[in-house]
């Protein structure tokens, strides 16, 4: 079929060259079998560009969808108080992303993957729990970025920008975890830590269990690294020393006489006995009791990491006293301090300004006096309100005949004046 056409063609570029004229009959045989000629020329297929145009598309498509990054693991942040700001950012195709903010309040858990910024409000907290089961802990007005959590390679490394975390991780042979701040970066395996952003050039690192390695991002200093083990802290500051220590002491309970006063406040009593219930790190060394840097007592701590100390306050007054942990190497830990004053003084004035006559008219009475400042005042063993000054006054009921009335003002430290008078009801 194309060799007749070729024909026909060759047949054309001679006669183009000849100044002939074709005879009727001819011409109309020429025509028909032109038109043959044409009718039987394979047609042209238009489909086949089309499908290799489309075939190329699809191909484009499926390459830039295997390009895509894919999220190959997910933490899920819970909010236990406040509200935490989350920042995300998602792949959508190849080097597309999405991204957004969302508000994530208590009981909405949400999952996190990498690159995503959390932002607690203050007093808030929350925890961010791993696939391997282990955890990380946020107080409140803390800023922590997932900078990586990579499955394959046991990998999870985080941001913290601002804030305090806890992180518990899990013991696994071949988990890497750390914990980067502005100054310092703290890395572990299978370890309980405590990391809290206190500047921009200073990083607070406290273990609790395992032992972390810390290292300060200073270059002037060529990037020193310390080993913290269980039961010590450290205080990495840009441009001074990796100065490791132990970790303050955990007071329990400080008891006298049954009261139970937290670390840091007053404790006032009329007794000049005090003993100190504490807790500290399992096998810390010794617990040792401080006024104004004397050494009052030490005690050795339990293996449960319980201690016990005590102190006698030889005249009234107020001592600062201090508690501290002592490792065998004699380094001590900061303070937790609290003030206790001994006072065995009562409250030198308690004054009955009304009623003015011990004999009364009418079935109720008011009773007013005064007293030192911050006394309290009982009246027949019922509390009587008292203000700054120690002016007080309350309305009691009066039976008919003899009213006998015992007004009693206590100190803080429990020293007692008593007011005794009898009041009669006509």
């Amino acid at each position: 079929m194309s060799r007749e056409l070729a024909n026909v063609e060759e047949l054309l570029r001679v006669l183009a060259q000849e100044d002939v004229r074709l005879r009727p009959a001819f011409r109309v045989q020429l025509t028909e079998r032109l038109i043959a000629a044409m009718a039987r020329r394979p047609p042209v297929l238009l489909w086949r560009p089309v499908l290799v145009g489309a075939t190329l598309i699809l191909l484009l498509a499926l390459a830039g969808w295997l390009l895509t990054p894919r999220v190959t693991s997910w933490a899920t942040l819970a909010v236990e108080d406040g509200e935490a700001l989350v920042t995300w950012q998602r792949p959508l195709y190849f080097r597309w992303s999405r991204s957004g903010t969302v508000l994530v309040s208590q009981g909405q858990p949400f999952l996190l993957t990498e690159g995503d910024r959390v932002a607690f409000s203050e007093g808030g907290g929350g925890s961010i729990l791993f696939p391997d089961g282990g955890r990380l802990r946020l107080a409140g007005a803390t800023v922590l970025v997932l900078a990586e959590m990579n499955p394959a390679q046991m990998t999870t490394r985080a941001n913290v920008e601002a804030g305090e975390v806890w992180a518990e991780v899990t013991p696994l042979p071949d988990l890497f975890f750390e914990i980067q701040t502005p100054a310092a970066t703290v890395r572990v395996r299978g370890t309980v830590f405590r990391t809290r952003v206190l500047a921009a050039d200073h990083t607070y690192s406290a273990t609790d269990d395992g032992t972390t390695q810390v290292t300060l991002l200073d270059p002037a200093q060529g990037y020193p690294s310390v080993e913290v083990p269980a039961g010590y802290e450290v205080d990495a500051i840009i441009g001074q020393p990796l100065m490791v220590r132990p970790q303050a002491p955990l007071i329990d309970r400080l008891t006298l006489d049954g009261t139970t006063v937290e670390a840091g406040d007053t404790l006032a009593s009329n007794r000049p006995g005090l003993t100190i219930f504490g807790k500290a790190n399992a096998g810390a060394g010794y617990a040792v009791l401080l006024c104004e840097g004397a050494l009052l007592d030490r005690s050795p701590v339990a293996p449960e990491g319980e201690f016990c100390l005590r102190f006698h306050a030889p005249t009234e007054g107020e001592y600062p006293l201090c508690i501290a942990i002592e490792a065998a190497d004699g380094a001590r830990s900061p303070c937790a301090s609290f003030l206790y004053r001994y006072d065995t003084t009562p409250p030198s004035v308690i004054r009955l300004l009304e009623p003015t006559t011990p004999e009364v008219s009418g079935e109720t009475v008011t009773i007013r006096g005064e007293t030192e400042p911050g006394a309290t005042v009982r009246l027949n063993g019922e509390a009587v309100p008292v203000g700054p000054t120690g002016a007080f006054a309350t309305r009691r009921a009066l039976q008919p005949g003899e009213n006998p009335m015992t007004l009693e003002a206590c100190d803080e430290a429990g020293n007692c004046t008593r007011l005794e008078f009898v009041l009669s009801r006509r």
